[in-house]
C-alpha cells in the first residue's frame, strides 16, 4: 500500500517537472516573424459604355439606315455628354433622320445629329390666272360679274332736279317722234343703280352741292344696246326708282304714250311727198336736141 502510494507521487512529481520544463521553452522561443504583404500592381476599374458611331461615311442630307450604326465601348469619363449612347430609344431617332452633316467612318454620334434639320424655306411662285393678272379697278372693281358700266350725261331735262346721287336706282324714258308726226313716250330700262357719279363722295348729303354732270350705270350687255339706241332715238328722261329688292337692271316692254291721248288731237296729217323731176337731154353729133319732161 505503501509502496503503490509512493508511486503515484513520484508520478505526480515527474509529470509536473516536465509540464514546467515545457512551459518555459515555449515562453524562450523566438517570435516567428510576420508574413510581408504580397504587392499588387492591378489599376483601378475605370467604368465603360456602349456608345453609337457611324459605321461607313454618311453624307449631309443622306437617310441614317440602321446597318451603318456601329457602336464602341468608350470610358464614360471620356465620352462626355455629347455622345449618344447605344440604346434602342436612340438608334430608332437616328434611322428615322436624314444627317445634318457629313459623318466620316469610325466617327461618333453627337447629341446634335439626334435634331431634325430645320427645313429650308421653300418660295412658292404663284402664276396669276389671267382674271388674278387683270385685276380690276375703280369703278370696273364694284361691277358686278358680267356687268358693264356706261355713262351717261345728264341735262336739265334728264337731271331730276338734282336729286340723283350714288347708289340710286333709276328708270329710263326716251321721248321720240314717231314717223306720223305723233310724239311717244316710253320706258325703256328700269331698276337701274347708279355706281358712280362726276361729284366726290364726301360731297353726298351737302345742302348745296351741285347737281352732277355725268353718272355711271350698271347694266348687263343688252341693257347697255338698249340705252346707247334710246339716246340716239330721242330724249332721255331720268326718274328715281323705288326698292324693288331685285339686284339686276329690266328692259322694259312698255307700251307708248302719244301725244294724241292726253291733247285729244288728231295725229296731223301727212302730205306725201311729190316725185323727183327727171330730165332727160339726148343728143348726137350734128343735132342736138333737149327735151325736158317732168314726171
Amino acid at each position: 500500500m505503501k509502496l503503490r502510494i509512493f508511486y503515484v507521487i513520484i508520478s505526480s512529481l515527474t509529470l509536473a517537472c516536465g509540464m514546467a520544463w515545457v512551459s518555459v521553452q515555449a515562453n524562450n522561443s523566438p517570435e516567428p516573424p510576420p508574413i510581408p504583404e504580397i504587392a499588387t500592381n492591378t489599376p483601378p476599374i475605370t467604368p465603360t459604355k456602349q456608345y453609337l458611331f457611324a459605321a461607313r461615311e454618311i453624307e449631309t442630307g443622306h437617310s441614317i439606315s440602321p446597318d451603318i450604326i456601329g457602336s464602341q465601348e468608350i470610358e464614360v469619363s471620356q465620352a462626355g455628354d455629347n455622345l449618344i449612347l447605344d440604346t434602342p430609344e436612340n438608334r430608332s431617332a437616328l434611322t428615322a433622320l436624314l444627317a445634318s452633316r457629313a459623318i466620316p467612318m469610325n466617327t461618333p454620334f453627337v447629341s446634335t445629329d439626334l435634331i431634325p434639320p430645320e427645313k429650308p424655306a421653300v418660295t412658292v411662285e404663284v402664276t396669276p390666272t389671267p382674271m388674278e393678272a387683270a385685276s380690276p379697278t375703280g369703278v370696273s372693281a364694284s361691277l358686278k360679274p358680267n356687268m358693264r358700266a356706261i355713262a351717261l350725261p345728264l341735262t336739265g331735262e334728264t337731271a331730276t332736279a338734282g336729286l340723283i346721287s350714288l347708289r340710286d336706282r333709276i328708270d329710263i324714258m326716251v321721248s321720240y317722234l314717231r314717223p306720223d308726226g305723233v310724239r311717244a313716250v316710253r320706258t325703256v330700262l328700269r331698276n337701274v343703280q347708279v355706281i358712280a357719279t362726276d361729284q366726290p363722295e364726301t360731297s353726298i348729303g351737302e345742302a348745296n352741292r351741285p347737281p352732277p354732270k355725268v353718272i355711271t350705270l350698271e347694266l348687263h350687255p343688252e341693257g347697255a344696246k338698249v340705252l346707247t339706241l334710246a339716246k340716239h332715238t330721242g330724249d332721255l328722261i331720268l326718274t328715281l326708282s323705288d326698292e324693288t329688292g331685285d339686284e339686276m337692271p329690266i328692259i322694259a316692254d312698255d307700251t307708248p304714250v302719244l301725244s294724241t291721248q292726253i291733247s285729244g288731237l288728231p295725229a296731223p296729217s301727212i302730205v306725201p311727198p311729190s316725185p323727183p323731176a327727171v330730165q332727160i337731154i339726148r343728143g348726137s353729133t350734128s343735132k342736138k336736141d333737149q327735151i325736158q319732161s317732168t314726171q
